[in-house]
C-alpha cells in the first residue's frame, strides 16, 4: 500500500476513534437515561431492542439544510442506512421504504434515510437519489454527516460497517439492511427485514397502529 495512503487511513481512524470517545463520554445519553420525547410503554423484557436508540445527531438533508434529532422526537419513524452508489441491496431497501411511504400516507409516520458514505453523498447527490424514489420531502428525509457522526449513529443501534472496497470498480461497503421502527423517544421498537415481505407487511401494520 502507498505509505501516504496508509498514513492518511491511520490518521482518519485515530480521529474517528477520538471523536467517538468524546461523544460517548460527554454527550451520549447515560445508561438509564431517556432521550427527550414521549416514552414507549415497554420494558426490556417486553422489547429486546429497548437498549438500541438513535443518539443525538447533526446531519444535512438533500436541500443542504441542517437538521438534528428533534426530527425524530415525539414521532414514529422508519429508519434505513444506505449509500447512493451502493450496487447491491440499497436500491431494494430504499424501494421498500417507498412502499412503506405509500402504504402509510394517511398517517403521521415519518421516514429517515441516513447515508453511510458522506464523502460521496452530498445534498445534490442525495436529492437526485431521493427524487428517483419519489420520496415525499414532507415525510421522508435523507441525511448525511461527518464520518464520526455516522459511526456514532451506527453504534447507537449496534450496526457495524465493513471496510470500503473498490477493487471491482464499485464502492462496496458491507452494512446491515434492516429497517428500524423508532419510537417517539428515539429507542428502537423493532428491526425488520427489507427482503421478507411478511416482515415488511408487519412493519406497515405496526406503523399504522402506532402512527395512525
Amino acid at each position: 500500500m502507498n505509505p501516504r495512503v496508509l498514513l492518511r487511513s491511520i490518521a482518519l481512524l485515530v480521529l474517528t476513534f477520538i471523536g467517538i470517545m468524546i461523544y460517548w463520554f460527554f454527550f451520549a445519553p447515560k445508561p438509564g437515561g431517556i432521550p427527550e420525547g414521549q416514552v414507549i410503554d415497554l420494558n426490556e423484557n417486553e422489547n429486546p431492542y429497548s437498549a438500541l436508540f438513535i443518539p443525538t445527531f447533526n446531519l444535512v438533508d438533500r436541500e443542504g439544510e441542517a437538521f438534528d434529532q428533534s426530527y425524530l422526537d415525539g414521532k414514529y419513524t422508519v429508519v434505513e442506512f444506505f449509500y447512493t452508489s451502493c450496487p447491491l441491496i440499497c436500491p431494494t431497501v430504499t424501494a421498500t421504504m417507498r412502499e412503506i411511504q405509500h402504504a402509510t400516507q394517511d398517517t403521521d409516520l415519518q421516514l429517515l434515510s441516513i447515508s453511510i458514505d458522506p464523502e460521496i453523498d452530498t445534498p445534490e447527490v442525495m436529492k437526485r437519489y431521493a427524487d428517483g424514489f419519489k420520496a415525499d420531502p414532507t415525510r421522508w428525509k435523507f441525511g448525511s454527516g461527518t464520518p464520526e457522526m455516522t459511526q456514532i449513529l451506527l453504534m447507537g443501534v449496534n450496526f457495524h460497517l465493513g471496510e470500503l472496497n473498490t477493487d471491482d470498480g464499485f464502492r462496496n461497503i458491507d452494512h446491515p439492511g434492516s429497517l428500524l421502527l423508532i419510537g417517539p423517544d428515539r429507542h428502537v421498537i423493532k428491526l425488520y427485514s427489507y427482503s421478507d415481505q411478511d416482515e415488511v407487511d408487519a412493519l406497515i401494520k405496526k406503523a399504522r397502529e402506532l402512527a395512525g
